[in-house]
Formats: C-alpha cells, structure tokens, sequence
C-alpha cells in the first residue's frame, strides 16, 4: 500500500495540514517542523498523490511512457509510441511522456527519477521502453509502481521472466535472413554487429546457431569499434576488407551497421549486391531512405499498440504478472541480395571465423 500524508503526519506527529504545507512549499512553517516533516517524508518514501491534487480522482486513467538513453527523434522508439499512443487514445487512457538518462551502475536509492514518477498517483501503469537496466525497474517495483517492459532492449544482471514484456522476433527474424542468404548460395556470410547489446547478442546467436545447421562457419566482427551503430558498421567492415577477408554477404545487428558496412565496402571498391550481399535489421527507413536494402522489418506500430494493451491489462490485473508478448518480424527482400557471384569462391581469405578485438 501506498503511504499517505495521513502516515507521514502520524509519524511525524504533527497534523495533516502541516505536512500539506511542507509539500507545497508555503513558507508558514517551523523550520524545525519542516526538517522533521521533510526527513519522515523521506524515511517512508513518501510519494504525493499529484493526481488527487491537480485532477481529481475522477480523470481518466494515465499511463507514463519513459524513453530511457534513447533520444526521442529515434525513429524506431518514436513508432513504438505512436502505437502506445493510438491504442491507449482509443481505449480512453491518457499517455504522458518522459525521457530519462540513467547509469547502469547506479544505486536503485540513487536514482533520480523523472518527475512523473516522483509524485503519487499520475501513473497508473508505467511503460519502460528506451533502452533499460535491471536498476531502474528494481526502483518501480519498490516504489509500487505497475510496469512493462519492452524487452528486446533491457540490459540486466539476470535473465528476466517471461512475463510483463513485449519483444518483436529478432531471433526469428535473423534465422529467415540467413536461410535466404544460403538458399542464394553463400557460405562465406559474415554478421557485423557489437555483441555487447544484448539485441545484437540474440541475433548472433540465431545467426551462429542457422550457419552451423547449414553445416557452415559462422564468421563476423562482433565487438564495438564505436558507440555510433553506422560508424561501428564502417570500421568493422573496413577491418575485415584490410585483412582479405572473403565476404560475400553481411548480415548486420540493424540498419545502421549496415549503411556503415555498405559505405565500407563502396570505399574498397566492392559493390552492393554485385560483389556483396548485404541484409540489414529493424527496417526502420524504409523504402523512402534506401529503397534498395533488404531488410528484417520490425512492426514497430505493433510493439507499441501490444505495450499499451499490456499497460491497460497491468493495471486492471494488480499484482498479477501478465504473459510476455511477441510480435512476429519479416524479412523484406529488395535489392541488395543476390546469389553469390561466381569467382567468389576462388577467393582465399586470410583470416577465418569470428573477429573480437579487446
């Protein structure tokens, strides 16, 4: 249960208006009253109920939409709310939106929410979309706040339960682009990506585990050479083109990666799908940015309606847990695949299998 003023007045042992003045920062208080006030305020983690005190307990319900790390020009967060947004218009929820950068490091207590999570009452159910940490729903789950998460982006110690999350099928998503690749005849696919994502982690694995079926070598860049994905993309291509590496298709951990690849190879000369098959992932662009790539597309508007759905679900099901999720994904096949060219496999690479530079 929430604490109220009344506890906090109780414990403090004063009377109800005192603490209401404390809150509202009238300056007709004892200073010594304040303090006191202020340090149960804190002892109890005492939240006020903002919604009682500005809108009244008969408005519609609210659910706090929190982009964290992420800025909210991505497009692929930006559709994921316009879904939550749409399905929770429709379904007479209110959404309020808030961006929060935090540290995967710091102390859940440390934590400085945003603001809509510091009062009482205007959430009544928080969607956790951006990328997470295991700290940060550590601090709803103390505060008694109800969430979802989106899954595919959270970054945590231990592996989550399958409830309360919505994830699209990467996993599946990249095992249908591989099949298509080696159904084109590829052997020597490379996956470019920085492993230390947990998304771009999944995919490799469905990447490594499709390759092996197929009784192939996995092969791929798969540590970070910078934060920024189309840079990383770049850099890693270019690392294998210097070393002679055979590459005759790149699967990259998403579109980014692989505009950077594409760049790459056009710097060495290699063209896209002539000399290079390549297969990017999230789909985000579309065919308006580069109407050529092929791509695993993630119905983003989807995640985001499922997310709201959830959302609604959470707050009528209490401390119920709600069963994950999944949106299905789907490769979109435009033009940068293409069977693999014949004198490829008279190439001798120089190096073979996975690339991991400490």
């Amino acid at each position: 249960m929430a604490v109220t003023i009344k506890d906090v007045a109780r414990r403090a042992g004063v009377a109800v208006g005192t603490v209401s003045r404390v809150i509202n920062g009238r300056p007709d208080v004892n200073p010594k009253l304040r303090e006191r006030v202020e340090h149960v305020i804190r002892e109890m983690n005492f939240r006020p109920n903002a919604r009682a005190q500005c809108l009244g307990r008969n408005a519609s319900p609210i659910i706090s939409f929190i982009l964290s790390n992420r800025s909210v020009l991505h497009p692929f967060h930006a559709r994921v709310l316009q879904g939550v947004e749409e399905y929770c218009a429709q379904a007479g929820y209110f959404v309020v939106f808030a961006r929060f950068d935090y540290l995967r490091d710091t102390a859940v207590d440390a934590l400085r929410l945003p603001g809509v999570l510091q009062s009482h009452g205007i959430a009544d159910c928080v969607i956790a979309a951006g990328t997470n940490y295991g700290n940060f729903l550590e601090a709803l789950d103390k505060l008694g706040i109800k969430f979802v998460s989106l899954g595919n982006n959270l970054i945590a110690a231990e592996e989550q339960r399958p409830v309360n999350q919505v994830r699209f099928d990467d996993y599946g998503g990249t095992v249908e682009a591989i099949r298509y690749l080696i159904q084109l005849g590829h052997k020597n696919i490379y996956f470019v990506g920085d492993t230390s994502l947990p998304w771009c982690q999944h995919r490799h694995e469905a990447f490594s585990k499709t390759i092996r079926e197929a009784g192939l070598e996995p092969h791929g860049f798969t540590t970070g050479l910078a934060d920024d994905h189309f840079m990383n993309g770049l850099n890693s291509m270019s690392y294998l083109l210097e070393r002679d590496h055979t590459v005759t298709a790149v699967f990259a951990g998403n579109d980014d990666v692989a505009y950077g690849s594409w760049e790459a190879l056009n710097r060495h000369g290699l063209k896209v799908p002539g000399d290079v098959s390549l297969i990017g992932f999230d789909d985000q662009y579309g065919p308006r940015r580069y109407p050529q790539l092929t791509s695993v597309r993630v119905r983003t508007d989807e995640v985001g309606r499922e997310l709201g759905k959830m959302a609604i679900e959470k707050i009528k099901a209490g401390a119920v847990d709600i069963p994950e999720v999944i949106v299905p994904t789907k490769l979109e096949r435009r033009g940068t695949c293409r069977p693999v060219a014949a004198n490829a496999a008279r190439r001798t690479p120089a190096l073979q299998g996975e690339v991991a530079i400490e």
